[in-house]
């Protein structure tokens, strides 16, 4: 099995749902140093996907190259449509979603994005849309653009303004770009964030109850979200929950775990969860356990997005990436 540990490396105040398009702050970019042994010492690669507000400071360029250097991972790009220039007033309630967006902004916006990353030395080719925002505009965007791999569709998810639909494939697969959820003949290969529904069929049932205009959605998100799935957020569960996630994912035949956290969840007070540097703490020592026990027990190497996509090329569609 592949493991595809990906990190947003972002701003702070998201999990207090604050959208400030001006007054950002991005202290816990440093914390990233705090991964340093646990990577080093299970060989983890990473795919930093990195927000323009964390890319247009200096020092956290300097700090943001040295690890991918040092880790052999990878930078990737992180679109926070709601406060990456231009800034233009909406009516609609924060943050706004993609879909809503005029096409001309969002290309402007990646264009930013892909401009202060660019001054990394880096042109991104993997790809992450804030809240898993992900809809047919954006993802036609991304056509155009150099990235070849996104991780923007989260199964059994439904985020406001995100992708329609709760049911989406676990392992990677080439999108149809008008409906990113579905099996399609974009050149960008999707790799999901592994979440897994617990029981074979219940994304569909959910679905269909989703769609049922009689029923609350809210409910049925909820449902989907707390009872009836389980996923690889090592923020979010327990040690036993995520080995449960990964045994789960690897029975069921699944080729790639993809793993995501989030920079602030490195610095105390930078998420509801860790309030304290002893919450970081057993954060990071459930993180090391975890990694430890995926090293012996689903033995398989960590694989930055670009290579998970030269992988899933050559041994699943039996060709080279030339014929994308």
């Amino acid at each position: 099995m592949i493991l595809a540990v990906t990190i947003d490396v972002e701003e702070e105040g998201l999990f207090s749902t604050r959208y400030d398009s001006r007054r950002v702050p991005t202290e816990n970019v440093s914390c990233l140093t705090k991964l340093d042994h646990i990577f080093t010492e299970h060989e983890i690669r990473p795919t930093l996907f990195v927000s323009y507000q964390a890319a247009r400071r200096a020092s956290h360029r300097d700090l943001l190259i040295g690890l991918q250097e040092k880790w052999h991972g990878e930078i990737g790009a992180h679109l926070h449509h709601w406060n990456t220039p231009p800034i233009e007033d909406l009516p609609y309630a924060q943050p706004v979603p993609s879909e809503l967006m005029p096409r001309r902004l969002l290309k402007a916006k990646i264009e930013t994005l892909f401009e202060a990353i660019a001054e990394m030395n880096v042109e991104p080719v993997s790809f992450r849309m804030g809240r898993f925002n992900l809809g047919p505009k954006i993802f036609n965007l991304l056509e155009h653009t150099s990235i070849l791999v996104d991780s923007s569709i989260a199964p059994m998810r439904k985020e406001y303004g995100g992708p329609a639909g709760i049911r989406a494939p676990v392992d990677p697969y080439f999108p149809d770009p008008e409906n990113p959820r579905t099996q399609g003949g974009s050149k960008i290969l999707e790799v999901p964030v592994t979440i897994l529904p617990v029981v074979r069929g219940v994304d569909c049932g959910l679905e269909r109850l989703a769609a049922n205009p009689r029923l609350p959605e809210s409910a049925v998100l909820w449902v989907a979200k707390y009872l009836a799935s389980i996923s690889i957020q090592p923020m979010a569960l327990g040690l036993r929950r995520l080995k449960a996630g990964a045994r789960f994912h690897r029975n069921r035949g699944g080729r790639v775990l993809t793993m995501y956290f989030h920079s602030s969840e490195l610095m105390a007070g930078g998420c509801p969860q860790h309030r304290t540097e002893g919450d970081v703490d057993r954060f990071l020592k459930k993180l090391d356990k975890f990694l430890g026990w995926l090293r012996n027990e689903l033995p398989g190497e960590s694989r930055v997005m670009s290579e998970v996509r030269e992988i899933y090329l050559n041994e699943h569609a039996g060709t080279d990436t030339s014929s994308r």
